[in-house]
């Protein structure tokens, strides 16, 4: 299963993870969000008004964490975990998956992650026994719906990457090889395409910058950047997915 690729992760220092995590800017994590210009094009939308909603959408989150920076990082976890286990188009189970990425760092990890949270959230951090029992509702969840055992020893090979690797590396290694790959699979990005995806990356990758004298941590202003694009992109990835559904992370034939 595709997790076993992730593997090498529980081996990478922090550093290296944080510079992996920081290279998804410019590798699959940022550009998977671009694509949602193609998206737009494919479902006929007027392109001027899209981008009004989206920036507005946009700023609108941003806001909230600049605002009420605790909110916003529950926020981001939600929305997060939505979008996450909507793209893995594995019903419940695709919501455990993403809740063990996202729930995992606050139950076992919370002094690796306390010095980008204290710039992200002001030093807001999840109870670790919220994030465990958030963790095993979604894996009830999943349960009851009797998912292939080859699916449910996947996540549980995720669960032991999650607890003993780096958080940074983990995030890196599902954000980029899964949820950003599958997304730009499920949308079909092709040849001169890529200019218009590049080209919006650009934009996300000027807001971090512009970000950072707000943060003063180059991976919160990173992120915070994501967490303002992450709603109108998840908004914009489910109108997709509503009119092709995927069907268990099978490639996606070119649109």
């Amino acid at each position: 299963m595709r997790t076993g690729l992730l593997l090498p992760l529980v081996f990478l220092p922090e550093e290296w993870a944080l510079g992996l995590l920081l290279a998804s800017a410019l590798v699959l994590g940022l550009p998977h969000g671009g694509a949602d210009i193609l998206v737009a094009l494919r479902l006929g939308w007027p392109l001027g008004g899209f981008l009004a909603l989206y920036l507005s959408l946009a700023g609108l989150a941003l806001g909230s964490l600049l605002l009420f920076p605790p909110l916003g990082l529950v926020a981001f976890l939600v929305l997060a975990l939505l979008h996450w286990g909507r793209v893995e188009g594995k019903g419940p189970l695709g919501y455990w998956r993403a809740g063990t990425v996202l729930l995992f760092p606050f139950a076992f990890h919370r002094e690796d992650i306390l010095p980008f949270l204290h710039a992200f959230a002001g030093g807001f951090l999840l109870p670790p026994a919220l994030a465990v029992v958030l963790w095993v509702l979604l894996a009830l969840w999943s349960f009851r719906e009797r998912p292939p055992w080859p699916q449910v020893a996947d996540t549980l090979l995720l669960a032991a990457l999650a607890f003993f690797a780096h958080p940074y590396a983990l995030l890196a290694g599902y954000f980029l090889l899964q949820h950003s790959w599958d997304s730009l699979r499920l949308v079909g990005v092709r040849g001169w395409e890529w200019l218009g995806v590049y080209g919006a990356t650009l934009g996300g990758i000027l807001l971090a910058w512009a970000l950072y004298p707000r943060f003063q941590d180059p991976l919160a202003a990173y992120m915070a950047a994501v967490y303002a694009l992450t709603l109108p992109h998840a908004l914009t990835m489910e109108a997709w997915l509503r009119r092709f559904p995927p069907l268990a992370q099978s490639p996606v034939p070119n649109r």
